[in-house]
Formats: structure tokens, sequence, C-alpha cells
């Protein structure tokens, strides 16, 4: 037992040594480091290797803004967030990435990449994006919290925990770009019109929707099933609302509930657009919290204190960033990169938080 976890420890530090070594011979081989020219970039690329859905959609406001200005806009991206740039998220163009196949990235070289912007920091993922930067060679390259001698041309040091999309307006206003980077879809016609017409047999009853998103991609942010049943039991009580609820493949048990049912749609594209008709969503720290933020819905996000990078506060990082969200988190505060056991959540923060915006609706209407 000893033994093995000796032969552990020594993997890990090997493997941290052959990266510093590839990282060592990337920046031999790479050119002199260029300073920053406003009007010398047309086409940029936007590396989202490791990228996740959520990341995404609230990757698509500073997209929007440089598009808006005339800028060619292409990104790098993992196989599973692909269909979020055919037909939400308007691209001139997207590359898909997989760890160490490089073929598909080849075919950017013929686009004359000017600029590359990399907002996440340094981190495990950090040789992928390196060694396509010295594949792409581009006039200039920005990036955040990059140690020292890194190859990134531009790179900028941040130490207090603030929305992402303040990285990004920091980029756009090198190009005297005002913008506030608010993340923006399109559905398509096909999925549109599933999800509205769902929505009306519902609306059609004079019933307002909630939906109810309880579960993340990883279970430390996901509500357990006693949660889960406390939460479903209560928005079952409320007359002249319909929960649907976004299982995830996941059993939920509803039968002798009235007012609660299962999301009808398998698919993400139609789940997404869904959201577009929804009068209040209710959602764990995950994609459709973002979503949620881009629609402009009155939201109620359910977060863990978890650390971003192992520094920042990922409430705020990654936070709903919306005026119309009341976020709700958990109370251990253990201050970790997974965060608190989101099961420790008390669901009577949530059901009060809700009572107190029905009441509010009910005397808007009174």
């Amino acid at each position: 037992m000893e033994l093995r976890k000796l032969n552990r420890q020594r993997n890990i530090k090997t493997k941290a040594l052959k990266k510093k070594l590839k990282i060592f011979f990337l920046k031999l081989f790479y050119r002199k480091k260029s300073t920053f020219i406003k009007n010398d970039y047309k086409n940029i690329c936007i590396f989202m290797h490791s990228q996740a859905i959520g990341d995404a959609i609230v990757t698509s406001g500073i997209i929007k803004a440089l598009r808006d200005n005339d800028f060619k806009v292409y990104v790098i991206i993992p196989p599973k967030i692909s269909f979020l740039f055919i037909d939400m998220i308007k691209i001139d163009g997207f590359f898909i990435y997989q760890k160490n196949d490089f073929k598909k990235i080849r075919k950017l070289l013929k686009f004359n990449i000017d600029l590359v912007i990399d907002l996440a920091d340094f981190d495990t993922f950090s040789y992928y994006r390196l060694k396509t930067l010295s594949y792409i060679k581009p006039k200039h390259a920005i990036s955040f919290n990059q140690p020292q001698n890194t190859i990134f041309d531009t790179n900028i040091i941040t130490h207090k925990s603030e929305h992402i999309t303040t990285r990004m307006i920091s980029i756009i206003k090198f190009f005297s770009i005002d913008s506030k980077c608010q993340p923006y879809l399109t559905f398509n016609e096909h999925y549109v019109y599933d999800a509205y017409i769902f929505s009306q047999q519902i609306k059609m009853k004079n019933e307002k929707i909630i939906i109810f998103n309880p579960f993340a991609s990883q279970r430390n942010r996901s509500l357990s099933t006693n949660q889960i049943n406390i939460i479903l039991t209560y928005l079952n009580t409320l007359v002249g609302y319909k929960t649907i609820v976004f299982n995830l493949g996941n059993e939920i048990n509803n039968r002798l509930m009235k007012s609660i049912e299962i999301n009808p749609f398998e698919d993400a594209e139609r789940s997404f657009a869904l959201v577009q008709y929804a009068d209040i969503v209710i959602t764990v720290d995950t994609a459709v919290v973002h979503l949620a933020s881009a629609l402009n819905k009155r939201q109620f996000c359910i977060y863990n204190n978890r650390l971003f990078n192992s520094v920042f506060e990922n409430n705020i990082v990654w936070g709903p960033n919306s005026n119309k969200a009341t976020q709700l988190t958990t109370t251990q505060f253990l201050k970790t990169e997974i965060g608190d056991d989101i099961t420790s959540f008390d669901t009577s923060i949530l059901i009060k938080a809700l009572r107190k915006e029905l009441n509010k609706i009910q005397e808007f209407r009174s």
C-alpha cells in the first residue's frame, strides 16, 4: 500500500516535470513577443479547448461584441459543445479539439489568425493551449494569470474575484469597443416551434411555467433525491404554475404530483429553447444559470462556494451576472476546489425566497 502511494506521488511529479520541459521547448522555438497594435488584427481565435456549455454561453458575449465590430471570430472547442456553434452562437468558424489531436486545427492556418484570446488561467490544460498557440503563431496573443515567462504577448494579471465577463470587457477595451459582453443566443426555428407548442399547451390553461434543473454535470453540484422531493412537494402546491423538471435522464417520481411534469425533450437544443418560455427558473450551478441570464429570465440559482482555479470565488467568477437572478448558497464555506457538499443546502432558504417572489407577483396583480 505504501509502495503504491509512493509510485503515485512519483508519477505525479514525473508528469509535472515532463509538462514543464515541453513548455520550455515551446518557448525556445516560438517567435519573439510582440506589442499589441490596435488596428493590426482582423481574424481572431478564442481558445476554448476545455470549455463546457455554460462557459460557451457566457463567451458568446465577447464573440458578438467583436463580430458586431467587423472582426472575424473563430473558436477552438471540445466536441461536446459544438451544437451551440451550429445554431445558437453565431461564429465565423469553429474547430474541434480533442486531446493531442491537432489535425482539425490545421485548417485554422488558412484563415491567417492575427490575434488569439485565451480567457483561462494557467491550469492543467495549458500545455495543449500553448501548443496550439505555437502552431498557429498569431501576430499577438492575450491571456490571463500565466507564469511570468509565458509565450503569451499580453499577460493580464488579476488578483481578485470578478465575473468572467470583466476579462472580456478588458480585452475589447483594447479596441475601444464599448460593450457589456452580454451573452447572446439564437435558436433554430424547428427547436423553437416544438418548445413553443409545448409551452402554449400549458399557457392556455392559464398556468405559468417554472423550470427546475436540480442536476449539474458533477455530483457535488447536484441536489440529492431528498432535496429534490422537498422542493417538488412545495412547487406542486402552487396554484397557477406548472413545473417542468430537467431530469437529465435521472429518475424523478412525480406520479402523484399533478403540477409537476418531466421535460418532454431529451435534446439540449429543444430544452434550451423551452427556457425562453419560462416565467421562473430554478437551477443549480450549471449551464442553465447562464442560459437563463442570457434570456433575461427570473431565476433562483444554488451555488456551493467552490473555488475557481483554487483561488477565485466561483460564486462571483461564474455567478449568474443578472439583476433578475437570486443567488442562494450553501453555508459551510469550505473554500475548496469542489466546494461545499450541496446536499447540505437548506431547501427552506429556496422555498422562503420563492414564497417572497410569488407574494410580490400576487401583490402586483392585485
